[in-house]
């Protein structure tokens, strides 16, 4: 699912909701995306899995902020990872690199 972001009715950006399997159980998140494609923010919007939820804490999710197409986004390089929640991290981290791709690819 991907929308248009307007302010005053000028296209600011865009929010695409996507999800990545974590261990067991699927995540949904959504990416903000300014009109240049770079990440203004990264909300999980429903974490299934019984263990790993600290990937919801805003700090960690911070990390993407200002992430633009081209970054590696990979974990224990430029995206910390959190113990008991690998696969969490690793999978969200993938998912806003292939969200970047998208917008360079198709919504620029």
């Amino acid at each position: 699912h991907v929308w248009k972001a307007f302010n005053n009715g000028k296209q600011v950006g865009w929010v695409v909701q996507d999800e990545v399997f974590g261990k067991h159980e699927f995540i949904t998140y959504a990416v903000a995306l300014d009109i240049t494609g770079t990440v203004m923010g990264v909300e999980i919007l429903d974490y299934r899995e019984t263990h790993g939820r600290e990937v919801r804490n805003a700090n960690w999710r911070a990390q993407f902020h200002g992430k633009q197409h081209g970054a590696p986004l990979r974990l224990d390089n430029d995206i910390q990872n959190i113990s008991g929640a690998t696969l969490s991290c690793q999978h969200i981290s993938e998912g806003v690199r292939r969200i970047l791709a998208l917008h360079e690819a198709a919504l620029k």
